[in-house]
This record gives C-alpha cells, structure tokens and sequence, in this order.
C-alpha cells in the first residue's frame, strides 16, 4: 500500500467497530445515514481502500434503491422475508463498513497484538487466533475442490455432493492442522509473548476513538427514522 495512506492502529480501527455496532440498531434519518456512509467511506479511502469504499457506496444506494422503491411494488407474500433481510443488511450495513476495513488494514497477528494489549483472555483469544486463521486456509480448499469438480460432467445434485464432502472432511482436517500447528507455535504458553508489533496509539488514531464515540452520542441524540 501507498506510504501516503494512513495506517491506523488496531485498537483505533476496533473502535469504530464497537461504534458502528452501538448506532446500528439505533434510530436514524436518511441524513444521519448518508453521514455514517460518508465517513466510513472516507475512512477506507485515505487507509488506501478506495475501491472498497466505492463499493460500498454503491451497494448501500442499491439497497436503499430496492427497500424504497422496488419493493413497495412488489406485493408479493414471500417477499417479505426478503424485504425483512434487506432490512436487516441495510441497519448492520456500517458494521460491515468497519469490519471490512478492519480485516483488509490487520493481519491475524496483528489484530491478535491488539486483543492482548486490551487485555482480551486468552480463552477468548486463543479461539479467535485459530479461527481467523481457518477461513483463507478453507477457502483455498474450496477453490481447489470447485475446479477439480469443474473438470466433470456431474448433474447439479452430484456436483453438490461431490463438494460438500470433500469440502467438510477438508474443513475438519485444516481445523485439526492449526490447531496443532498453533500449540507447536506456544499459543497455549502462560508467559507473555514477545511484542514484535511494535503498536502504538498515536494521535490520529485517538482522535479516531474520540470521533467514534461522539458519532455514537450524536446518532443516539439526533434519533430520526428511516
């Protein structure tokens, strides 16, 4: 990534994340929102993550587009499941905003230095340390089973099949191997490991804990509704 980008601390970054969870379910107009999409947005884009931000952009005026105009429309019976997901997808939309630039800025081990200087238990922090290291190694499993499949002619119920197996037996074996490989590394070691990240809060990355908790406090007074 770009030098001129800013690269903000984890801690900072799990702030905004606790914020976005805490307004996300709270009452809010279409100003208050196109507000949050906009700093969110900004907040991807000087971390180097433009093209994530124009997506989300983009994704959140698909979604408005369709809840207010498309399905009013559409007096289906059981489109109202759907209208109730698109509900839900359109309040947690911003959490998925911080989550998104969390993951994309941090490594596992990064984020695992984060949780440790918070203090986080190692019973909570063990799990999530084999756990986030889980998904990119199943989702290399499940690319390779999809194009060994891709190469036969199976009908859509065979195929199915075919990769669900492979797929669960690959998931337990992989789940298996890191949490060998994790207890090989002294995951499991009572000492205090050595701090090779080297993270530090810096002035931006306070002012970003402080913005993020006068979003919450003003999203909270400022109310409104959709």
């Amino acid at each position: 990534m770009s030098e001129r980008c800013i690269h903000f601390d984890p801690r900072a970054l799990i702030a905004v994340l606790i914020a976005a969870s805490c307004v996300a379910f709270m009452e809010k107009s279409l100003a208050c929102e196109i507000a949050l999409l906009i700093v969110l947005a900004f907040l991807q884009s000087v971390s180097g993550h433009w093209k994530m931000a124009l997506r989300f952009v983009a994704g959140f005026v698909a979604l408005w587009l369709i809840l207010n105009f498309a399905m009013p429309h559409l007096a289906v019976t059981p489109l109202g499941t759907l209208t109730l997901s698109l509900t839900l997808a359109r309040k947690i939309f911003f959490c998925a905003m911080a989550a998104a630039l969390l993951v994309a800025e941090c490594s596992v081990h990064r984020m695992s230095a984060a949780l440790a200087k918070l203090h986080m238990p190692r019973q909570i922090l063990i799990p999530f340390s084999v756990t986030m290291r889980y998904f990119p190694a199943l989702k290399d499993d499940i690319f390779h089973i999809r194009d060994a499949m891709s190469m036969r002619q199976l009908s859509v119920a065979a195929r199915m099949e075919a990769v669900m197996v492979p797929m669960i037996v690959a998931a337990t074996n992989t789940a298996d191997e890191l949490s060998r490989a994790s207890v090989l590394r002294g995951i499991e070691n009572p000492a205090t490991p050595s701090d090779t990240e080297r993270l530090i809060m810096r002035p931006a990355d306070w002012m970003l804990v402080v913005l993020s908790a006068i979003a919450v406090v003003a999203v909270f007074l400022a109310g409104g509704s959709y």
